[in-house]
């Protein structure tokens, strides 16, 4: 069988950006796009050892790890060295889903059209089918995210900073499973504060103007929310950097959310603990 370099190339870089992706999906943790394509080039790049000669296990797991780890340095740089440690965790878990999942429809297919050497599957597959391992894929590991977010609570506060345009806020929050506020379009958690905690960062007359929802603002989108006794919209915004800090432990993390703001003071932000 042939092995078109072109074909190897291009679905690496696929099967890559999807894998770094729903890593970060997993996660909570913010990935730009660009950095995860730029990184899933540089991955796609080892794929290339199915070319040589056949190779010992142990250099093969060295490769491995070196690409894995490449990878995740490459998209998700900036993050403590535990982070990066826990995301390459969770990204072999991935790959592990993602590359069973599409072996198994190339054998339902026939498995003619795939080789298998030096620990690298290449199967030259139609679009249609690439596509369909990886929404199958995407499906179980969503199940899976879904699974381990509804069995995460804690009592713990934490101090979130957020930087917007420069100027960073911080103030306390609890988590709270009720808080299931979520982004329809994007899927990211909501933080939600009160008007106070952010107010540092913002002009005056802005934030007025967006609480009182006399007209639209620049960077800010309105999502609805509902309560057991109250319903309506609420303003939210994407801050260029969000931290949360344990105040009782050490844990520290980026994430990938927006803030949400209610016209009046809140004791604490809440955010559902799946963030974490």
């Amino acid at each position: 069988m042939y092995i078109y370099i072109d074909i190897l190339i291009i679905t690496s870089i696929y099967a890559n950006f999807f894998l770094l992706k729903t890593t970060a999906r997993l996660l909570h943790s913010p990935v730009s796009g660009g950095k995860c394509v730029f990184s899933a080039a540089v991955g796609s790049l080892f794929s290339l050892v199915i070319l040589l000669p056949e190779l010992n296990t142990l250099l093969l797991l060295i490769i491995r790890i070196l690409s894995a780890a490449l990878m995740i340095i490459t998209a998700f740089s900036g993050r403590s060295p535990k982070e990066l440690y826990r995301t390459g965790l969770v990204f072999f878990f991935v790959s592990f889903i993602f590359a069973g999942i599409e072996y198994g429809v190339s054998i339902l297919s026939g498995g003619k059209n795939m080789v298998w050497h030096n620990s690298v599957l290449y199967v030259n597959i139609s679009l249609l089918t690439l596509v369909i391992s990886t929404i199958i894929s995407y499906a179980a590991i969503s199940f899976f995210r879904y699974f381990i977010d509804g069995g995460n609570s804690s009592d713990e506060k934490y101090l979130v900073t957020i930087t917007r345009n420069g100027k960073t806020a911080s103030f306390t929050a609890v988590g709270d499973t009720c808080n299931n506020l979520t982004d329809a379009f994007t899927g990211r958690p909501v933080i939600v504060c009160g008007r106070n905690d952010i107010s540092g960062i913002f002009e005056p007359n802005e934030l007025e103007e967006v609480l009182s929802e006399e007209k639209s603002v620049h960077g800010w989108r309105l999502i609805p929310f509902s309560t057991i006794s109250s319903g309506g919209m609420i303003p939210v915004f994407k801050p260029s950097d969000v931290i949360i800090k344990g105040t009782e432990s050490s844990s520290r993390r980026s994430a990938d959310v927006y803030i949400g703001v209610v016209n009046r003071d809140m004791e604490y932000a809440v955010f559902n603990p799946k963030i974490l």
